[in-house]
C-alpha cells in the first residue's frame, strides 16, 4: 500500500514537473513570438520612416534643381533682355542719324530749288539736276528711316516680351525656392526620432 502511494506521488510529481515545464516553454515561446512581432513592427516603422525621409529628400532635391533651372533661365533672359535693349539703343541712334541726314537733305533740296528758280540756262539745268539728286537722296533716306523705325518698334516689342518672361521666371524661381524650403523642413521633421534612437544606440 505504501509502495503504491509512493508511485502515485512520483507520477503526480512528474506530471506536475512536466506541466510546469510545458507552461514555462509555452510562456517562453509566447514571449519570443511577441518579441519577434515587436521587432517586426519596429522594423516596419523604421522602414516607413526611411522611405518617407528618402521621398522628402528626393522632393527637396527636385525643388532645388527646379529652382536652379529657374535661376539659370532668369539669368539667360536678363542677358537677352540687356542685348535687346542695347540693340534698341543702337537702332535709335541710327534713326536719329537718319533723321539728321534727312533734315540736311531737305535743306539741300530747298536750297537747290531756290537755285533752280534763280538760275537761268545751264545754271538752271544744273540746279534742277541737283534738286532731283536731292529728292532721290531724301527718298532713299526716308525709306531707310521708315525701315529703322519699323525695326525699332519690333525690337521694343521683343524687349517688352522678354521683360515679361523674365518677370515670370523670377516669380517661378521664388515659388520653387519656397517649395524647396518647405520640402527641406518636411524632410527634417520626418526623422528626428531616428536621430535620437541612433544617438542612444551609439551611447550604449
Amino acid at each position: 500500500m505504501k509502495r503504491g502511494t509512493v508511485i502515485t506521488l512520483v507520477i503526480i510529481g512528474l506530471l506536475a514537473i512536466g506541466f510546469v515545464g510545458f507552461r514555462t516553454y509555452q510562456t517562453h515561446m509566447t514571449r519570443e513570438r511577441e518579441a519577434r512581432r515587436a521587432a517586426q513592427i519596429d522594423a516596419d516603422k523604421r522602414r516607413k520612416a526611411e522611405e518617407a525621409r528618402l521621398r522628402a529628400e528626393a522632393d527637396a532635391e527636385a525643388h532645388r534643381l527646379a529652382s536652379l533651372k529657374a535661376e539659370q533661365d532668369a539669368e539667360r533672359a536678363a542677358e537677352q533682355l540687356a542685348q535687346l535693349r542695347a540693340d534698341q539703343a543702337a537702332a535709335e541712334a541710327k534713326r536719329h542719324q537718319a533723321e539728321e541726314e534727312a533734315r540736311l537733305a531737305s535743306e539741300a533740296r530747298e536750297k537747290a530749288e531756290k537755285e533752280r528758280d534763280a538760275a537761268q540756262g545751264e545754271a538752271r539745268r544744273l540746279a534742277e539736276e541737283r534738286a532731283r539728286d536731292a529728292e532721290r537722296a531724301e527718298a532713299a533716306r526716308r525709306e531707310a528711316l521708315e525701315k529703322l523705325a519699323a525695326s525699332e518698334r519690333e525690337k521694343r516689342a521683343l524687349a517688352d516680351r522678354e521683360a515679361e518672361r523674365l518677370a515670370s521666371l523670377k516669380r517661378q524661381q521664388q515659388l520653387e525656392a519656397e517649395a524647396q524650403k518647405q520640402a527641406e523642413l518636411m524632410a527634417r521633421s520626418i526623422y528626428p526620432s531616428d536621430h535620437k534612437a541612433a544617438a542612444k544606440k551609439n551611447a550604449e
